[in-house]
């Protein structure tokens, strides 16, 4: 009992006056949070709850995001892992991702990576996912999870080639289930000879300039690029070393027009409407 206690930093060893080896609550703040374990314990209710419910956020959290089970156990782990950069993970996850590099229209020329929207980790990552026992290989994954996050892509070997860049071994909290993890991510990057990619609800390309920096951000949504980043070191010339998966220059959709530029696209449609309104009279 002393020894779970223990893990919260609650006590601390001391010698008495006559010499033998006692153990004391660290602070008053400490018993506290001793009182109030066994407050619970005599009312029967539970500290933390909502173990079922899978996924992680980053911070800040509120009082019930904290005290929920997946959420206690990511910041545990997270806290495990940065006081010993070797603990040893609690589950392996082998994992395949696909990367996608294109030139876009109007964004002066600059390389752009697909990058997919993951529900449950609440972050962006390469389009992939994990190996099934179903996958005949880590190409087959890779093709089955191109096909399932691009709407509308199927895979064609006279069209299409999937070239393999390696494995990466990667330890770190998962953002699904809260435990250290280690990944053996699997990378492949498709060429394409087509000049159209289409994309699902939930994908973003993101510029070669900020694919790997810590602070980027698409809306409140961070980059899951861990494995990626050591990938970049592995590479000739790094990521920018690639070439393009995709021939020419893709299209915007009109959804990433009026995202990137909401007010231009605004005072287009007044300009439309007010056109409209001035020939009306003329029409009558």
């Amino acid at each position: 009992m002393l020894a779970l206690v223990g893990v919260f930093g609650l006590l601390r060893t001391e010698i008495t006056p006559g010499g033998a080896p006692t153990t004391a609550v660290i602070s008053r703040q400490a018993a506290y949070f001793l009182r109030g374990l066994a407050a619970y314990l005599r009312s029967g209710h539970e500290m933390l709850d909502n173990w079922e419910r899978a996924g992680a956020a980053a911070g800040p959290y509120t009082n019930h995001q904290v005290l929920a089970g997946p959420q206690f156990l990511y910041l545990a782990e997270s806290r495990r892992l940065s006081l010993d950069p070797d603990a040893t993970p609690l589950r392996e996850v082998d994992v395949v991702q696909v990367v996608v590099k294109a030139r876009r229209r109007g964004r002066g020329g600059q390389a752009h990576y697909l990058l997919q929207y993951d529900e449950r980790a609440r972050q962006y990552q390469l389009p992939g996912g994990h190996i099934r026992t179903s996958d005949a290989d880590h190409r087959t994954a890779a093709i089955r999870e191109l096909e399932e996050e691009l709407a509308g892509y199927y895979y064609d070997p006279d069209r299409d080639v999937l070239t393999n860049l390696g494995m990466i071994e990667a330890v770190q909290p998962s953002r699904t289930f809260g435990a250290v993890t280690a990944y053996r991510v699997t990378f492949f990057q498709l060429k394409t000879e087509s000049d159209h990619l289409p994309l699902g609800p939930g994908s973003h390309w993101t510029p070669e300039e900020q694919i790997l920096a810590p602070a980027f951000r698409i809306g409140q949504a961070s980059l899951n690029v861990t494995a990626l980043a050591q990938l970049d070191t592995t590479l000739p010339g790094g990521l920018k070393g690639l070439p393009l998966s995709v021939p020419g220059r893709l299209h915007r959709t009109m959804t990433e027009v009026i995202r990137d530029r909401p007010w231009e696209v605004v005072g287009l449609a007044v300009g439309v409407i007010g056109l409209a309104l001035s020939l009306i009279p003329l029409l009558l």
